[in-house]
């Protein structure tokens, strides 16, 4: 089970297999050929080969580490969403083999923010690129931009004369948001309908962690701030009812189902004054800054998603995930390379 620490956890051990894996990566990038997941429509996908893609002045090619498999791109598929065929794929991070710029050498390691990255390897502009501190893994690296995608929605509230927050959701992203807020000393209440997922919540530092049919409620309507990270329709109609007179509604749950609509109570939060919050961002460039201070994060101990990583799978594997078939159930799904010698399906969640 995952613990959440508060120290540097990175050994010269674990920097050699870091600096072996990338060895790994570049060598086998040299002989296998070019491979990618593509959507071919709902819930349908499928491996294809490929030449490599020219490198353009500006741009690396990368050796795909690991991606992370975000629910964003699992709704996308199971609703069909977008012109297909298409390519899928945000949270990357892998080890540069070939290089139009001398800003970004042949085995830098780097995370990217792209949107094809369920590939062996992909080219990339340098600029959208962040390099890896020595102590943050590969596997952190890929899971900077969910990070930072807590990082800058979370920093858009204020929770200065606050004693307690409530969070809706302890899924991936509500469980980061947990440990961000934990490791600056916030108390927070947390709401989970899984029990797995509550148990994490516990060992992520929430002062409470309740079942949504558990909620006093003596807490409706009272609570000052109240985050809502589950993008679902049930999870945002309970947040925002636990939010009290002038209280903030802080929206990180990314709502896809039903077209993403979504029936709110409007005239509750018109006479509660809620202050109502999408904690989204979209300008690459912050982005960019909060994925650097999210692979610090763990590069330092601090905040580790590697640590809620309990499904692995390769290019092969990766259709049947897509299209729902496996996996469902995991707090966090990745993408490993087909270089990665560690077992990849099904592996379990590791404490430090």
């Amino acid at each position: 089970m995952p613990q959440a620490s508060g120290h540097p956890v990175r050994r010269p051990a674990q920097r050699m297999r870091e600096i072996r894996q990338a060895i790994n990566l570049v060598r086998y990038r040299k002989e296998a050929p070019v491979r990618y997941v593509q959507t071919t429509g709902k819930l349908a996908s499928s491996v294809v080969q490929a030449h490599p893609e020219p490198l353009p002045v500006g741009h690396v090619r990368l050796a795909i580490a690991y991606v992370g498999v975000c629910h964003s791109d699992l709704a996308a598929v199971a609703e069909g969403e977008g012109d297909f065929p298409r390519r899928l794929g945000h949270e990357v991070s892998g080890v540069v083999t070939e290089s139009a710029t001398a800003a970004l050498p042949p085995g830098t390691r780097v995370a990217a923010y792209v949107d094809h990255g369920y590939a062996s390897e992909i080219v990339v502009p340098a600029a959208r690129t962040v390099v890896l501190h020595r102590d943050c893994s590969l596997l952190d690296g890929a899971l900077a931009e969910p990070v930072a995608c807590v990082i800058g929605g979370l920093e858009m509230l204020s929770f200065r004369e606050c004693p307690r927050i409530v969070l809706v959701g302890t899924g991936f992203m509500g469980l980061l948001a947990l440990r961000y807020l934990t490791a600056i000393g916030h108390r927070v209440f947390a709401i989970e309908p899984r029990a797995s997922a509550r148990e994490l919540a516990r060992h992520w530092g929430a002062d409470i962690v309740v079942h949504p049919d558990e909620v006093d409620d003596r807490m409706r309507r009272t609570q000052p701030i109240v985050i809502e990270a589950t993008g679902a329709a049930a999870g945002l109609t309970l947040a925002s009812d636990l939010v009290g007179i002038d209280g903030t509604l802080g929206i990180l749950g990314y709502h896809q189902s039903n077209d993403g609509e979504r029936v709110v109570d409007m005239q509750g939060w018109n006479f509660r004054a809620l202050r109502v919050v999408n904690l989204h961002n979209r300008r690459i460039d912050n982005i960019l800054t909060w994925m650097d201070r999210a692979q610090r994060s763990a590069a330092l101990g601090f905040v580790c998603p590697s640590r809620l990583v309990d499904v692995r799978v390769n290019l092969d594997e990766l259709p049947d995930v897509l299209a729902g078939k496996r996996g469902h159930d995991a707090i966090k799904t990745v993408l490993c390379s087909d270089a990665d010698r560690e077992p990849q399906a099904y592996r379990p969640m590791e404490s430090i």
